[in-house]
């Protein structure tokens, strides 16, 4: 077995809106994930087992696969609940796992949409959603962007870009 630091541990536990991981010890013959509607619980017999590198990067990818479904469930009829709300026509939408960016929009109406979305506030990401839909309409960051924008955000369009600075794609 090859150790590492491990980046999840006994201790580890995420919590958003849309999105839930705890570790349980129980006695498990070896890690394993039960997916569930609440999200993730992650089932090791000794926390020594969690050091290995290759159940890390299994947890990884477990969680992202996780965070990928409920992208595809929850945020994406969100979007374009939206953008009928708003009478606009996006032509596709993916999901990507963009460590970067939350989200993006092309000059051909596809928008991508980040799975470490779904570790957000709901409020930031319906901001996002909504970001990425103002493109469609204003494919630039000008005034007439954040004015349309605002129009969407109760006039906190700025206030919620600036609060999106204290979250980042770190978490899983």
């Amino acid at each position: 077995m090859s150790r590492c630091l491990p980046r999840y541990t006994p201790d580890t536990h995420i919590s958003s809106a849309d999105f839930m991981l705890r570790f349980e010890q129980k006695d498990v013959s070896y890690v394993r994930a039960e997916m569930d509607e609440s999200g993730i619980v992650c089932y090791y017999q000794s926390a020594e087992v969690l050091t290995d590198n290759d159940i890390q990067t299994w947890i990884t990818k477990t969680l992202e696969a996780f965070a990928r479904k409920r992208v595809k469930e929850r945020l994406i009829p969100r979007l374009l609940n939206m953008a009928k709300e708003r009478s606009l026509n996006l032509n596709n939408v993916k999901v990507s796992s963009a460590k970067g960016r939350w989200g993006s929009c092309s000059s051909t109406g596809n928008i991508n949409l980040s799975l470490y979305l779904v570790l957000l506030p709901r409020h930031l990401q319906d901001y996002v959603l909504q970001h990425e839909l103002t493109h469609l309409i204003e494919m630039n960051h000008s005034p007439r962007f954040w004015a349309r924008l605002d129009e969407v955000c109760d006039g906190k369009a700025k206030a919620l870009r600036k609060e999106m600075r204290g979250y980042n794609t770190s978490f899983l």
